[in-house]
C-alpha cells in the first residue's frame, strides 16, 4: 500500500479502536500498536503496526489468546525502551496519535 493508504487506513482503525471495548491503542515516537476485538464475542483480534515516518502499515488477526500474548510481549519488550508509557486513555491522546499517523505525509 502507498503511504497515503496506509495513513487512511490506520486512522479509520484508530478510529475504530477508540469506539470499541476493550482496545489498546499504544504509541511511542516510532511507532503506533492498535489492538481491537473484531467480533462480539471477543474472539477474534486485530493487531496493527504502523511506524513513523516511513508510514508502513503491518496487520493481522488474532485469537483471543495470541492477542494476550502479543500484548504482553509488546509491553514486555517493546515499551521499556520508552520513559512514559504511551498508551491511549483520553480523547486528546488519540487526536496526538493521529496527528502521529498523519505526519508521515
Amino acid at each position: 500500500m502507498a503511504k497515503e493508504e496506509n495513513v487512511k487506513k490506520m486512522l479509520e482503525i484508530l478510529d475504530k479502536a477508540w469506539e470499541t471495548t476493550p482496545s489498546i491503542i499504544i504509541y511511542t515516537d516510532d511507532y503506533v500498536y492498535v489492538l481491537v476485538p473484531l467480533d462480539e464475542s471477543k474472539e477474534k483480534w486485530q493487531e496493527v503496526s504502523f511506524t513513523v515516518p516511513e508510514g508502513s502499515i503491518e496487520m493481522r488477526e488474532l485469537t483471543v489468546k495470541e492477542a494476550l500474548i502479543y500484548l504482553m510481549e509488546e509491553v514486555t519488550k517493546g515499551l521499556p525502551n520508552y520513559v512514559k508509557l504511551p498508551v491511549v486513555t483520553e480523547i486528546e491522546n488519540l487526536d496526538e496519535v493521529k496527528e502521529k499517523v498523519k505526519s508521515v505525509l
